[in-house]
């Protein structure tokens, strides 16, 4: 009864609160794959971005909530210029051509937080404090907050696509682009937008992740193997799939390092993608069929 209650439990609440926040960094990914039909390498960058211009902004303004929130509009903005400036021109090429740009634009980011930050790594101090017990146990109250801004963020998302106005344009450019344009629909602004709000995700995830793991300019390459599987495993283009998927990566990732070392748990993450290529090659949810 110990081990469920003061390791198993608590071990639980970490993979499910490490998921979320993979989730939040994959639904960017994925949401961009579903509508511009590109595979953002450079995705991870913009989370390691966001937790740098969070440090920044605590360095000048001691207060995490506003880091969070300028960090997020930042990063938001710099996916703009980004859209704008070098994946517009690119749009109806071969996919070749985004993934080399992709590519090229992490290793640029990275370089640059290097040249302004250092190699060295950061911390931020978590906004609250303490633990709080239930359970019989106790737990770390920063990490359970994490877990209700990603939840509230994933379904303030998740509502906003499938109950809106503006995420029936968004799902209808997606379908059918040109029909959405006969129809007087800005198709490329429907674009900006949706790369923006992905960047946002990332940045925001890269914040809030911050207080919990260092920060440094490789840590986008650390997060993006990941999310790059949750998508995989989840289909996609699916919303839903990302976040599922992301649950399960989460934790098999803390549960398993219980038993076995925790550079083994991370290889199991890839035993996950196996099976599901091998089982289920579309996804959970089968997005890449349907499209």
């Amino acid at each position: 009864m110990d081990f469920i209650i003061y390791i198993l439990i608590p071990q639980l609440l970490h993979g499910l609160v490490w998921g979320m926040v993979i989730a939040l960094i994959a639904l960017g990914l994925t949401i961009v794959f579903g509508i511009l039909d590109v595979v953002n390498f450079a995705h991870g960058e913009l989370y390691m971005l966001g937790a740098f211009f969070g440090y920044s902004v605590v360095f000048v303004i001691p207060n995490f909530w506003a880091a969070l929130l300028l960090a997020t509009v930042a990063v938001g903005l710099l996916g703009i210029i980004i859209e704008v400036s070098m994946f517009r021109p690119l749009y109806g090429r071969e996919p070749i051509f985004h993934l080399l740009l992709t590519f090229g634009l992490g290793m640029i980011l990275r370089e640059v937080a290097r040249l302004v930050w250092g190699g060295l790594t950061r911390s931020i101090d978590p906004p609250v404090t303490g633990a709080v017990q239930f359970l019989g146990m106790v737990y770390p109250t920063y990490r359970l907050l994490v877990l209700g801004i990603a939840i509230v963020i994933l379904i303030a998302v998740f509502y906003g696509f499938s109950r809106t106005e503006t995420g029936a344009i968004i799902r209808a450019a997606s379908h059918d682009k040109e029909m959405a344009r006969a129809l007087g629909i800005n198709v490329t602004k429907i674009y900006t937008l949706v790369f923006s709000l992905g960047a946002a995700l990332a940045a925001l995830a890269g914040v809030l992740m911050s207080p919990i793991f260092l920060v440094y300019p490789t840590m986008g390459m650390d997060a993006i193997l990941r999310a790059f599987i949750v998508v995989i495993v989840g289909g996609m283009g699916s919303v839903v799939g990302a976040v599922v998927a992301a649950i399960v990566i989460g934790e098999v990732e803390s549960l398993f390092s219980l038993w076995i070392s925790p550079t083994w748990a991370e290889t199991l993450v890839f035993g996950v993608l196996i099976v599901s290529m091998v089982l289920r090659p579309g996804g959970l949810f089968g997005q890449t069929e349907s499209r």
